[in-house]
């Protein structure tokens, strides 16, 4: 099976993470797209509005329409009250697949571009397959210099429509692919979505009717 793992806040999960998995199910041909709800991000500690459980309930919903989602549990609040490290989830799903399986971790422009600052981010680019949604303005440049410095991108980029491939080595020999999804323009503010969910009667027109609804009943990001 060919399976991505989707981490981050969803707080909320909103129509502009279902664009970016659609995009990427479709182009890598995955077979399962795993929205995995983050319990504390080291770069952003305390930055969930919602409780964990409400986020994993909000995603259940979201990722309903479509076989290939799946929400996952496996970046949630670790037990020791630690943060969670993407280094540490992956090689955790990694020990839970079967040897043939391929995995991938799908992230937007704007966590790839913070990569070389993450825990283990040298180890990190080799131990999957990245794939990364572009927004307005991101290219390739960008992407390089986001890389961890012993990883190098090797020979030219490969070019087909909707998607563009780069072939990365390190000092250490070992190799990787990153996946860029240079055409996606899906812009939603998450920070500006809660504050416009803040004001009572306020269409939600970037979220899945259910979690607008979820939302509704249960009074969340109000203030």
């Amino acid at each position: 099976m060919r399976i991505a793992f989707f981490g981050g806040t969803f707080d909320p999960p909103h129509l502009g993470h279902l664009t970016i998995a659609r995009a990427a199910a479709d182009r890598l041909s995955l077979d399962r797209v795993l929205f995995a709800p983050v319990g504390s991000q080291p770069l952003k500690q305390d930055s969930s509005i919602a409780a964990f459980a409400d986020r994993m309930a909000m995603v259940k919903l979201a990722v309903a329409g479509d076989p290939r989602y799946a929400a996952s549990d496996i970046d949630a609040p670790r037990a020791d009250g630690q943060p969670n490290y993407t280094i540490d989830t992956i090689l955790r799903l990694k020990d839970t697949l079967n040897v043939e399986d391929r995995i991938f971790c799908l992230i937007g422009a704007d966590s790839f571009l913070s990569l070389r600052h993450w825990y283990r981010a040298f180890e990190l680019l080799f131990a999957c397959e990245f794939i990364v949604a572009g927004r307005p303005g991101f290219d390739l440049a960008d992407a390089e210099q986001s890389l961890s410095p012993s990883a190098r991108i090797v020979g030219d980029p490969m070019h087909t429509p909707g998607l563009d491939t780069v072939k990365l080595t390190n000092d250490a020999g070992k190799h990787a692919t990153l996946y860029f999804l240079p055409d996606l323009h899906e812009d939603i503010s998450a920070t500006e979505l809660r504050e416009a969910l803040a004001k009572p009667g306020t269409p939600a027109q970037e979220l899945p009717p259910s979690v607008a609804e979820y939302i509704q009943q249960h009074h969340l990001y109000r203030g």
